[in-house]
């Protein structure tokens, strides 16, 4: 082996680990990393509430415990549903900028305001008002075979009587 393929070899093992970590890095978003947050939040407060939403202090050694294991799966499920590891995640946040940071904040309110308004019912639609109209006109109006005290009838169609062109 050439010193020149040597060289080109054990460079492309350093460049090549080095851009799929750029690429892993650059999957996260803002607006990812607020769906992770609300999603996380939700879980835990699944947990919380699993627990009748007592302070840990309020809890036996064992129930803190079981307590705490819930959490960190529920926080893991979440992390693993969004496809990223817990390392990746909190590398991403510490490196937010503040920029980025007012970025997720907002679109975890915009999130917030999109629940809420799908947990709104739909407001019902308000029945509108049929205007039937009898003859031709309001002013002319056509009763057939009309008799006192009946009720008007409509007939739709060809009457009975009628021929039809062949």
């Amino acid at each position: 082996m050439s010193p020149r393929s040597a060289l080109l070899l054990v460079t492309s093992w350093l460049v090549i680990p080095g851009q799929a970590l750029a690429a892993d890095s650059t999957e996260l978003t803002p607006e990812k990393v607020a769906e992770i947050r609300r999603d996380e939040a939700q879980a835990l407060s699944e947990v919380d509430a699993e627990y009748g939403n007592r302070k840990s202090s309020e809890m036996s050694t064992a129930e803190r415990r079981e307590a705490i294991d819930k959490q960190k799966a529920a926080s893991a499920s979440v992390l693993e549903k969004h496809g990223v590891s817990g390392k990746d995640f909190a590398r991403y946040e510490a490196r937010m900028s503040p920029a980025d940071n007012a970025r997720a904040k907002a679109e975890e309110q915009r999130l917030a305001e999109a629940a809420k308004a799908a947990k709104r019912p739909a407001p019902a639609a308000a029945p509108e008002e049929v205007h039937v109209q009898q003859g031709f006109s309001d002013q002319d109006p056509v009763e057939l075979e009309a008799m006192e005290g009946a009720e008007p009838s409509i007939d739709v169609g060809v009457p009975k009587d009628a021929e039809l062109p062949q």
